[in-house]
C-alpha cells in the first residue's frame, strides 16, 4: 500500500464529530467541577458563621470571675466603673480601679457599698445628661 492510501484510509483518522463530543463532555466535566467547588465553598462559609455565632461559655466574657469582694477601703478608689450586661456577658459588673497602682477588684453586686456606689454613679450620669 502506498503512502497516500494509509493517510486516506478512515480508520487512522477519527471523524469530526466526534472530536466535537469529545470537546462537549470535557466542558460539562469542568463546570461540574466547579459548581462543586462552589457548593463546598458556601457550606464552609455557612459554617463558619454558625460557629462564630455561638457563645464560647455560658456566662459570656465577663471580666469578673465569681462574686467579687464585699467591700473595698474608701481610701483606695481612684475610680468606680459599672457595666452593664450586653451580648458578651449577661450580668452588671461593677470595676474598682485601685489607687497606687495596686489592681482592679470586682464588687458583689449583693453588697451595701456596691449599691451605693451604682446609686451615686447612676445620679451623676443622669445630673450629666440633664446639663446638656
Amino acid at each position: 500500500m502506498p503512502v497516500k492510501n494509509l493517510l486516506s484510509h478512515s480508520a487512522f483518522l477519527l471523524p469530526p464529530r466526534r472530536v466535537s463530543t469529545l470537546k462537549q463532555q470535557q466542558q460539562p466535566g469542568k463546570t461540574n467541577m466547579s459548581v462543586k467547588g462552589m457548593v463546598i465553598a458556601l457550606t464552609v462559609i455557612v459554617c463558619a458563621t454558625v460557629v462564630e455565632g455561638f457563645p464560647m461559655f455560658k456566662g459570656g466574657r465577663c471580666l469578673c470571675i465569681g462574686p467579687g469582694v464585699k467591700a473595698v477601703k474608701v481610701a483606695d478608689i481612684e475610680k468606680a466603673t459599672i457595666i452593664y450586661p450586653s451580648n458578651s456577658c449577661d450580668k452588671i459588673e461593677v470595676i474598682i480601679n485601685l489607687k497606687a497602682h495596686k489592681g482592679q477588684r470586682c464588687l458583689n453586686l449583693k453588697s451595701k457599698q456596691a449599691s451605693i456606689i451604682i446609686k451615686k454613679i447612676q445620679r451623676m450620669n443622669f445630673l450629666k445628661h440633664q446639663n446638656v
